[in-house]
């Protein structure tokens, strides 16, 4: 089975659709990790996490993003028509 993560932000408008679409599909196997939304609050564990999965700079610019297997899925828009595939 393929690894699937949401990352998202605090108080992002996007994201909560997000999380409300995969919550409207009972999505359970799609991790939800929500990071600070100002990066100067992010722990040494979240900058860690990031990067490890290449979403660093994406969530600098843009969120939420999906992580399926190391492709990345990026915007609300784009998740909810991956989602309906």
């Amino acid at each position: 089975m393929a690894k699937k993560i949401l990352f998202s932000l605090e108080n992002c408008p996007k994201c909560i659709q997000t999380k409300e679409l995969l919550s409207d599909r009972n999505k359970n196997d799609i991790e939800i990790i929500t990071f600070p939304h100002d990066i100067n609050r992010w722990s040494d564990e979240d900058f860690d996490l990031a990067k490890t999965h290449d979403v660093l700079e994406d969530l600098q610019r843009t969120a939420p993003i999906l992580w399926v297997d190391g492709e990345k899925i990026i915007g609300y828009l784009r998740i909810k028509k991956w989602l309906q595939e």
